[in-house]
């Protein structure tokens, strides 16, 4: 047996105070004077033997009364298997993500984790150290605090769009515990609905920690909702039909009849479609409409059900050309002809010619895509005009000329990683080798092309590349001898032909696919944003304007009362906002606006992660499974009392102060009947 307080079981002593009332009667005695004494001595002798029986009993139950008085303000126990020590420091982890939005017995299950999470805190002792961590591993959390002080930031948890697993959550609870020293009383307490597809164990590597666990029920076992959505074609034309594609999962064992999809672009909504989807299955649809005018597009596809809501609508965004801009590069006034032929058969490629002769900065200005056709000589200061091109996110076709200058071609092209051009030899083959699988010729082709006749080269600067080649490419003589590749550089993309385009070094010029590539490399050459961003998960967004520095980017959605500055990263030829340092306070999916309030804005939209749809989850047995083949053998679930609350008892070592308060009672009690009822 151990004592909470044993410095009090010196006020023990206070039981001589008794034994010296006893042992010395300090009652003053009224002296009577009486004639005949005979008498009161035979009473004195017949009570003597009653009297030393109620004074010792009266003793007794004082000694008693004030000893078990001592013990119990002592707080004596006997520790179970994990309180070995006196103090006790927990830490509480409440999973907020979006799957703990299912309904339960007492509302969705994060309120009904939190209320059992409350209850859990009030029973621990007053001195007792409580942390808290949450799926948003919040930096404040990562503390001790009081017990009122937990209660308080319990009340306050709200659903967080961060999927964090349960390996992560449980080491920076282990951490945070390990700092504590080795006397006190560790524990771990965990309120999830263990979603298998964050709940693994199989990477717990650290040493266990008593723990408990528990699982808030849902009442439904699947969900229905929008997983993803993309365009077929990358390019968005103004008054072109444009397919939109989405997908609706049902991860549930019902299937799912006449549920209607609706499509909204810029707050316009269109009929909305009506799908079956089958159970444990999904079903891909689309909407077809045009945009009327450019400029940047938002949208969603939703649908209605009644589980779970964060994942019902789909947020996306893109931009709608009217136009893109082209500058043609060339050598001498008949070089450009073919490609001035192809970019003329529609007003939405608008090319400017020009000769190398001619060409300045100025020239590049908002131009999307730049053709150096059949160009000898890549002097010093084209190679700065063709760095600030890519910068701004700009795709250059690099074609060297029937006498190219190898030292200053290559002088390029190993800068930015891209094989090297040789001496031109004469050859007589067939590009055999064409990669349609390629995301540049996404949405291109109905089916992949096959059977047709092989664009033919009899000249060309062979390419050999050096080490790791940073680039892909998309016709070659075979998968390993290029002839023409492209490669991501900073922002922008190059684009490299090891022939001249021109008819006495290859028949490409007269082939189905030049067209196809070269109208594709102008389609697909500013660059595209993406067309959502997964909050919690947000990739590097590119900054293709030029932009004052002075004037700072924010990101801004006021319906959410966000204004966020994010920081911006300079990376060789690139710029790009980094969204790593901000995730924290991206709470809502939705349309967030990024801009410097002057000449830059664009619209980011945001999602859910989706990770949080699959609400499929563990059994008890299987989280028990789970954590024995961890090696934490005595992690166990939280015990449930017959009104189906936390048994907090159940957690506590076994104490004895209320029984020793209520025996002192007890004997205080017996004192006062022995003095008032036993007369003398």
């Amino acid at each position: 047996m151990n004592f909470v307080y044993p410095n009090f079981l010196w006020a023990s002593t206070l039981v001589l105070i008794p034994i010296i009332i006893h042992l010395f009667n300090f009652r003053r005695y009224k002296i009577i004077y009486f004639s005949r004494v005979n008498f009161l001595k035979e009473v004195v002798e017949d009570s003597k033997s009653g009297l030393k029986l109620k004074h010792l009993l009266v003793l007794i139950s004082r000694i008693l009364a004030i000893l078990f008085l001592v013990f119990a303000f002592a707080q004596p126990y006997i520790p179970n298997e994990q309180n070995q020590s006196v103090e006790n420091s927990s830490l509480i982890y409440i999973d907020n993500s979006y799957s703990m939005e299912a309904i339960g017995k007492d509302g969705n299950l994060l309120n009904e984790a939190k209320n059992n999470a409350i209850e859990l805190v009030k029973s621990f002792d007053e001195n007792e150290k409580v942390a808290l961590l949450t799926s948003d591993l919040l930096a404040i959390h990562q503390r001790f605090y009081s017990r009122d002080e937990v209660v308080d930031m319990i009340k306050k948890i709200d659903f967080s769009p961060q999927s964090t697993s349960l390996v992560t959550a449980i080491n920076l609870q282990v951490d945070l515990l390990t700092t504590l020293s080795e006397q006190t009383n560790k524990r771990l307490f965990i309120f999830s609905d263990f979603q298998k597809s964050i709940a693994n164990l199989e990477d717990l590597k650290r040493k266990e920690i008593p723990t408990y666990y528990y699982k808030p029920i849902g009442q439904q076992d699947g969900n229905i909702y929008v997983d993803s959505v993309w365009f077929e074609a990358p390019v968005h034309k103004i008054k072109t039909p444009t397919d939109i594609f989405f997908r609706v999962q049902n991860n549930s064992t019902s299937p799912q009849k006449d549920l209607s999809v609706t499509l909204k672009i810029e707050g316009n909504q269109a009929a909305p479609k009506r799908i079956n989807v089958e159970a444990n299955s999904y079903t891909i649809g689309s909407f077809n409409y045009e945009d009327k005018i450019a400029g940047s597009k938002s949208g969603s596809i939703s649908i209605k059900t009644n589980q779970l809501f964060f994942d019902d609508e789909y947020f996306f965004s893109y931009e709608t050309k009217e136009k893109v801009e082209i500058l043609l590069v060339k050598n001498s006034n008949q070089d450009n002809t073919n490609l001035e032929q192809l970019y003329g058969v529609n007003p939405y490629y608008n090319y400017e010619s020009i000769l190398l002769s001619g060409l300045n900065q100025e020239k590049f200005r908002n131009k999307e895509l730049v053709v150096f056709n059949n160009i000898d000589k890549l002097a010093s200061g084209v190679h700065d005009l063709i760095d600030n091109t890519l910068k701004n996110g700009s795709t250059v076709v690099l074609v060297p000329g029937f006498k190219a200058d190898l030292t200053s071609w290559n002088s390029f092209l190993t800068k930015h990683q891209l094989p090297t051009l040789n001496q031109k030899e004469t050859i007589d083959k067939e590009l055999s080798y064409f990669n349609s699988e390629d995301p540049l010729y996404q949405g291109v082709f109905e089916t992949t092309p096959a059977n047709y006749k092989y664009p033919s080269v009899q000249q060309n600067y062979k390419m050999s590349a050096m080490g790791q080649g940073n680039y892909i490419t998309l016709f070659g003589f075979n998968a390993t001898s290029p002839y023409l590749v492209y490669s991501k550089t900073g922002n922008g993309r190059i684009i490299l032909m090891s022939s001249p385009l021109d008819l006495n070094h290859s028949n490409f010029l007269k082939h189905a696919l030049f067209a196809t590539s070269f109208l594709r490399f102008a389609e697909t050459a500013s660059f595209q944003k993406p067309l959502s961003m997964t909050i919690g998960d947000m990739e590097n967004f590119q900054i293709n304007n030029a932009i004052d520095e002075k004037n700072t980017i924010h990101l801004l959605n006021t319906e959410f009362q966000v204004d966020i500055i994010p920081l911006m990263i300079n990376a060789g030829n690139a710029r790009v906002i980094s969204f790593a340092q901000m995730q924290d306070e991206l709470k809502y999916a939705g349309f967030y606006e990024l801009t410097n309030k002057q000449e830059f804005k664009d619209v980011l939209a945001l999602n859910y992660d989706r990770k949080e749809s699959l609400i499929e989850s563990y059994e008890l047995n299987e989280i028990q499974e789970n954590f024995e083949n961890a090696g934490w053998i005595e992690a166990k679930p939280l015990s449930i009392d017959a009104s189906g609350a936390i048994d907090m008892n159940a957690l506590k070592p076994y104490e004895y102060w209320r029984i020793l308060l209520i025996l002192a009672l007890v004997f205080f009690a017996i004192e006062i009947l022995l003095l008032k009822l036993w007369k003398s």
